[in-house]
């Protein structure tokens, strides 16, 4: 780093998080990330109309090889392969896309571009998308508690690996461990994301304009104030780098 570049710390840390010693304000987390009312924001929509067409797609290529290889998407079993497929091929997006929330609620404009930037790093936010989805159905396996309760907590695991660069296992451990001390910041996240589906599929998607960017500046909100996040300036260039 050049003399002419500074870090700047913004929020909270891992290791605050892990003491519960944040001051999280649910009421001024969901304020700030709904600043914009009802604002359709241009910065995050693009990249989620972007994925939500490559998830269609996606779905439909699936549906076509599982149909070639002798399954069925009407199948109990078709629909957990392809949903393994899916969930490790679209992990890195996703990583990307609620990172972009972070970006934003920092101050920056993401790209749109930056939405594919993490398949660098695909096979490892794929292993940990696979393992926090075989900890949930595990958990639902014994009991729904369990499973609803891991779904809630291992939500930042990606964003810790990508952003932190914890391995999968002290991604989930941490994000565990966490939601512990914050759960009810976590099921409002997860609550607001169903309500997004819920809220999608009624409309015929029109709710996702809304609603998208709102929920990935919530979670970018909670993720600055309980993990932390480092900004680069660098003064003798017009520009502001993320860590992430």
């Amino acid at each position: 780093m050049s003399d002419q570049d500074k870090v700047l710390h913004l929020g909270g840390s891992i290791e605050e998080a892990l003491k519960g010693q944040v001051k999280l304000q649910l009421g001024q987390v969901f304020k700030e990330a709904a600043e914009n009312g009802l604002k359709p924001d241009r910065s995050l929509l693009a990249p989620v109309l972007m994925l939500t067409g490559v998830t269609l797609m996606l779905v439909v290529v699936l549906a076509e090889l599982l149909a070639l290889g002798g399954w069925s998407m009407a199948t109990a079993q078709g629909q957990s392969l392809a949903y393994l497929l899916a969930t490790a091929a679209l992990a890195p997006a996703v990583t990307a896309i609620k990172l972009m929330g972070v970006h934003q609620v920092v101050g920056l404009k993401p790209p749109t571009q930056l939405l594919w930037h993490w398949y660098r790093h695909g096979p490892l936010l794929s292993l940990t998308a696979l393992i926090c989805l075989g900890l949930v159905n595990l958990g639902s396996a014994f009991y729904l508690v369990p499973g609803i309760f891991l779904q809630i907590a291992l939500a930042p695991a990606l964003m810790l690996v990508a952003d932190k660069g914890l391995s999968p296992l002290n991604a989930i451990k941490t994000s565990v461990l966490v939601c512990l001390r914050y759960f009810p910041a976590f099921l409002i996240s997860q609550l607001l994301l169903l309500l997004m589906v819920v809220l999608v599929a009624f409309s015929f998607g029109l709710a996702l304009v809304w609603l998208g960017p709102l929920y990935l500046r919530f979670t970018g909100v909670l993720y600055r104030e309980l993990f932390g996040v480092k900004l680069r300036m660098t003064f003798n260039q017009p520009q502001t780098l993320f860590n992430a």
